[in-house]
């Protein structure tokens, strides 16, 4: 399977469809020839057709985990912002503020 740098998503879902029509006219095809029953073909294509279901799942799924995996490390949580020391990170006053710890204020 060749997959394109610059769509790597497009180039995936157009193997995928590919492969999937491919082996639903297969299941056709040999229903056709009588090597497989009406019904048994029926079920292949039944088959063949929850695939982009579960791939669109396993994708989304697979995007999401991907994206707070490689996010959280490079942002700084409201609740308890620390730096990479672990040393909580509180704002600066402005001068004149008189210590209230409310930047800009």
């Amino acid at each position: 399977m060749t997959i394109s740098t610059r769509f790597p998503l497009k180039s995936i879902a157009a193997q995928v469809s590919k492969w999937t029509g491919f082996l639903t006219a297969a299941a056709t095809a040999a229903a056709g020839w009588g090597i497989l029953t009406a019904a048994q073909g029926d079920a292949v294509t039944g088959l063949l057709g929850a695939v982009p279901g579960v791939l669109a799942w396993v994708g989304t799924a697979l995007a999401a985990f991907g994206v707070a995996g490689q996010g959280e490390p490079l942002v700084t949580p409201v609740a308890d912002p620390r730096d990479n020391s672990n040393r909580t990170l509180s704002a600066h006053s402005q001068p004149g503020d008189f210590g209230s710890g409310l930047a800009g204020g």
